[in-house]
C-alpha cells in the first residue's frame, strides 16, 4: 500500500471517529477537507519537465517584436527602418513611433538597465504584446538577442572572404528552418528536440506514447534516433469511422463487428510478409494510443480539460490549449501515461511579410504578434491552473529575422534576430546575448541591416537541453557538433 492510500484511509477512519463522537457540528469543517483528500490522490509525476517549441513560420521581423526604447537607440532604429510608419506620409517606413510605446509595453533589461519595448500593436490590435510584457516584468520571460544559425563565430570580413564559414543556403526558408530544427549545419535526419528526447525518455512510464508530441504535423525538430513525434490536432484525435478503435472505445452501428473483422485481417498469417506484420503492429499501436490518449482527454470527470479561457479564432491558442491538456494528463501520477519528460511542437504562420508588414488588418505584423502574445498569455495561465509553470519552458524559433531596411511595403529575408523563452524556471526579466547596433552597413551588419548573429542556435538549444537533463559533454557534443566552436554551451537563462 502506498503512502497516499495510507493517508486516505487514515483520513476516512478519523472522519468516521469524529462523526460518531462529535455530531453535526464537527462534520462541517471536516467536509471541507474531503475535496482535498480526494484531490491528493491525483498528484503529478515528480520531476516532470517539458519543452514547448513555438515556431513562427516565415521569418519573424523580430526587430519590431523587441525594439530599443531609449531616445538615442530608438533614433538609430527608426532611421534604419526608413522612418516611423505613417499610412499617409511615410507608408514605406517600418519603425514604430516611440510615443506608441506606452508603459504597458516597456521593459528593462535587469542585467544592463537597458530600456526596451515590445510591439504595441495598432489601432485594431491595441493590446499588442502586453501579455508577454507582463510575464517578462514578472521575471518569467527572457529575450535572446541577435541569435541565429552559425557554423562558428564569424566576422563580416570572414563572411565576405570565406563562404565555407557561412551557414548553408543562408536566406532560404526551408534550409534555415531545418538548421533551427537540427541545430547543426551537416546533413542529418534527426532534430535536436528528438535527440534530447532519446536521452531523457527512459523514466517515462508509458513508452508506447512518444515523448515528442506535435500539434502542427510532421517536423524534423522532434525526430530522434529512437523517437518519432506523435501527431495530433488542436481538436484532439480522430478515430476510425464506425469502428471500435480498441476494446474501450465506442463505435457506430456494427462497430464491434467491423473492428473484429479488421483485427482478423491484421492478424492474417497466410502471407507472413515482414511489411504486413510491421504494418499490423503499427496500426494496432495507433489504435491503442488513440484509446489511451482520447480516453484521458475526454474523461467524464473533466480531468482532461483546463478551465482557462483561451482566445477564440486563434489557431496558436487552440494548439497551446491542447498542449496544456496533454501536459495535464501526461504528468498525472495516477494516470496511464505518467511521462517525466516531453517535447511539444506548435506552429503559427504568416510572418513572411515582404508586403503589408505595417498593415493594421489581421494579416499585418501587429496582429500576428498580438495573437501570439494572447495565446501565450492564456497558456501561461493554464499552466498555473494545473500547477506546471515551473515544469514547462516555452521558447520561440523562426528561420531568420528580416532586413531592417524597408523594401517599400515590408522587409526581406535577413539573419540574426530575437527569440523568447518563457517559464517558471527561466531567469527572466532580462536579455541574453548582445542587442546589436542597428545602423545599416556597420561592422556586424550589411547594407540592408542583415545582422550577423552574435549567439548561435546551438547555444540556445544546448541551454534548453541542459535543463531537460542532457548535461554530459559527449551527449551535448553529439547533439550539437558545432557547439565546441562557441565560447559557452550555457547562456544562463535557465535556473
Amino acid at each position: 500500500m502506498n503512502s497516499k492510500e495510507q493517508a486516505r484511509r487514515r483520513f476516512l477512519r478519523n472522519l468516521g471517529t469524529t462523526l460518531c463522537a462529535g455530531g453535526a457540528s464537527a462534520l462541517v469543517p471536516q467536509l471541507g477537507l474531503v475535496g482535498s483528500a480526494l484531490a491528493a490522490q491525483k498528484g503529478s509525476v515528480a520531476g516532470y519537465r517539458a519543452l514547448v517549441c513555438v515556431y513562427l513560420s516565415g521569418g519573424n521581423d523580430s526587430w519590431n517584436m523587441l525594439l530599443p526604447y531609449d531616445t538615442a537607440r530608438h533614433g538609430v532604429y527608426a532611421t534604419a527602418r526608413g522612418g516611423v510608419y505613417n499610412a499617409n506620409t511615410n507608408a514605406g517606413g517600418l519603425a514604430i513611433d516611440r510615443a506608441a510605446l506606452t508603459s504597458q509595453f516597456q521593459i528593462t533589461d535587469s542585467a544592463t538597465g537597458g530600456l526596451y519595448a515590445v510591439n504595441p500593436g495598432n489601432g485594431n490590435y491595441p493590446t499588442g504584446m502586453a501579455d508577454l510584457a507582463t510575464i517578462y516584468r514578472a521575471n518569467k520571460l527572457a529575450f535572446i538577442a541577435n541569435v541565429g544559425t552559425l557554423v562558428r563565430p564569424i566576422t563580416k570580413t570572414e563572411y565576405n572572404s570565406s563562404p565555407s564559414l557561412r551557414p548553408p543556403q543562408l536566406y532560404s526558408h526551408n534550409d534555415q528552418e531545418n538548421l533551427w530544427h537540427l541545430a547543426r549545419t551537416t546533413a542529418t535526419n534527426t532534430g535536436w528536440g528528438g535527440l534530447v528526447a532519446d536521452r531523457v525518455r527512459a523514466d517515462n512510464l508509458n513508452q508506447s506514447l512518444s515523448p515528442c508530441i506535435s500539434l502542427a504535423g510532421a517536423n524534423r525538430f522532434e525526430v530522434g534516433n529512437d523517437t518519432f513525434p506523435y501527431q495530433m490536432s488542436s481538436s484532439g484525435l480522430t478515430g476510425l469511422s464506425n469502428i471500435y478503435n480498441s476494446a474501450n472505445s465506442t463505435g457506430g452501428t456494427y462497430g464491434s463487428q467491423r473492428a473484429g473483422a479488421l483485427d482478423l485481417l491484421l492478424a492474417d498469417t497466410a502471407n507472413p510478409s515482414p511489411f504486413a506484420k510491421d504494418y499490423a503492429r503499427t496500426f494496432k499501436r495507433g489504435r491503442d494510443l488513440y484509446d489511451l490518449v482520447n480516453s484521458s482527454l475526454t474523461a467524464t470527470d473533466g480531468s482532461g480539460n483546463v478551465t482557462t479561457v483561451f482566445p477564440s479564432g486563434n489557431s496558436l491558442a487552440d494548439q497551446l490549449k491542447m498542449v496544456a491538456r496533454m501536459i495535464k494528463i501526461s504528468r498525472e501520477s495516477s494516470g496511464q501515461i505518467q511521462h517525466k519528460r516531453q517535447v511539444f511542437f506548435v506552429r503559427t504562420g504568416g510572418f513572411d511579410l515582404h508586403d503589408g508588414l505595417m498593415s493594421t488588418n489581421n494579416s499585418g505584423h501587429g496582429a500576428l504578434l498580438n495573437r501570439m502574445s494572447q495565446a501565450l498569455g492564456a497558456f501561461w495561465t493554464a499552466l498555473g491552473e494545473i500547477g506546471a509553470q515551473n515544469e514547462v519552458t516555452t521558447f520561440s524559433m523562426s528561420e531568420f529575422a528580416r532586413t531592417l531596411s524597408s523594401n517599400g511595403n515590408g522587409s526581406d529575408h535577413a539573419w540574426g534576430g530575437v527569440q523568447f523563452v518563457m517559464g517558471g524556471m527561466v531567469n527572466g526579466g532580462r536579455l541574453y546575448g548582445t542587442f546589436p547596433d542597428q545602423a545599416l552597413n556597420n561592422a556586424i551588419s550589411f547594407s540592408r541591416g542583415q545582422t550577423i548573429p552574435s549567439t548561435s542556435v546551438d547555444q540556445m538549444a544546448a541551454t534548453l537541453a541542459r535543463w531537460m537533463g542532457v548535461t554530459g559533454t559527449n551527449d551535448l557534443a553529439t547533439i550539437f557538433p558545432n557547439l565546441i566552436n562557441f565560447p559557452t554551451s550555457n547562456l544562463g537563462f535557465m535556473a
